[in-house]
């Protein structure tokens, strides 16, 4: 490993060093020296030298002895990993088996090195210095990461607080000249035009709900318009009966799925369900990619079923489809199913 790309040459290492002979941390000094490293190293006996040190100062690097009178280095490990996780620590000691060395490494130390053989120490240091590095350059980049997340989170929600106040106000304000309309037909395009921008709002709802989604699901979006929708029409009592599966689609497809949905089963209430009662059937599933959308009943009658079709026949429902790649179908050979949609979607 080339020295240089883990330190610069103006830079001097501090080492913490745990080490109880006084001719031992002269070895190691030497060999670190003697290999060109420029290092400070602070040698400490204790158990409360050594806390004091990782607690109150800062280190590029510890070294620790295995055994001393009173204090081990797993102790002297644990005290590091919690009061200074990142700094990489490899044990320097003669007596240091197998089994030791492998549970100091589950403990959290990053290398060891034994006494009889420290010509090894500096290549150990280079590498715990460099893994050190990358651990600190991987959790800086994780930080920026978490904090654009979060700082788009914080937009997002902005966003969803601003459209869904403005979305109320442009529904009370059509609410009011609804209310003011002295001409009928006026008040009916106008509660046309509230019906959907509640679908809308109904859409914005379940699509941020609180942390925003990718995805949105069209199957509890199309349970709630029909409840929502046959529990206000008047004079009609309509039992609802879903055969649902769970469905959702990507996010870019919520807007306009919301109206086709609204703008189909409002339709068929109008016109296929006028002053009688029934039940309204919805049929939605994902099969090879396409999603179906279908809405029956026991049997409608053939005026029904044109009523239905011809009111349908707007631009409105076309521009929608068209928007959906949606093939809208009404079958007139199939007596109980008022109206089919196919439109294909990514599978989730």
């Amino acid at each position: 490993m080339d020295q240089a790309t883990v330190i610069q040459s103006d830079r001097v290492l501090r080492i913490l060093l745990l080490e109880d002979s006084a001719l031992d941390a002269e070895l190691v000094t030497e060999a670190l020296i003697e290999a060109g490293l420029p290092v400070s190293i602070e040698r400490v006996v204790s158990a409360d030298e050594f806390t004091r040190a990782v607690r109150d100062e800062s280190w590029d690097l510890i070294l620790a002895d295995y055994l001393l009178p009173a204090f081990n280095g797993l102790n002297a490990l644990e005290i590091a990993q919690e009061m200074a996780r990142a700094t990489p620590f490899v044990f320097v000691s003669g007596a240091l088996g197998e089994e030791v060395a492998v549970e100091a490494l589950k403990r959290g130390a990053t290398d060891y090195v034994l006494k009889d053989k420290l010509d090894r120490l500096p290549a150990t240091v280079l590498r715990a210095l460099a893994e050190a590095r990358e651990r600190g350059e991987r959790r800086r980049a994780q930080d920026a990461l978490q904090q654009m997340l979060d700082e788009r989170t914080a937009l997002l929600h902005e966003l969803d607080h601003r459209v869904k106040n403005n979305l109320q106000l442009l529904l009370s304000l059509i609410g009011i000249e609804v209310r003011q309309a002295e001409d009928e037909q006026v008040r009916q395009v106008l509660g046309r035009m509230k019906e959907r921008m509640q679908a809308l709002a109904a859409a914005h709802r379940d699509l941020y709900d609180g942390q925003g989604s990718t995805r949105f699901d069209a199957s509890s979006f199309a349970k709630g318009i029909c409840e929502e929708l046959t529990s206000s029409v008047p004079d009609v009592r309509i039992t609802l009966e879903f055969d649902v599966e769970n469905v959702d689609v990507e996010a870019a497809k919520a807007a306009p799925m919301a109206l086709l949905f609204n703008e189909i089963v409002v339709n068929a209430l109008t016109h296929a369900y006028k002053e009688r009662h029934g039940k309204l059937k919805l049929l939605l599933r994902v099969q090879d990619g396409t999603l179906l959308f279908q809405l029956s009943d026991d049997a409608f009658s053939l005026e029904e079923k044109e009523a239905a079709q011809k009111s349908a026949s707007g631009t409105i429902l076309k521009a929608l489809a068209r928007q959906l790649d949606a093939h809208v179908e009404w079958p007139r050979d199939d007596p109980a199913t008022l109206v089919r949609v196919l439109m294909p979607v990514q599978d989730s």
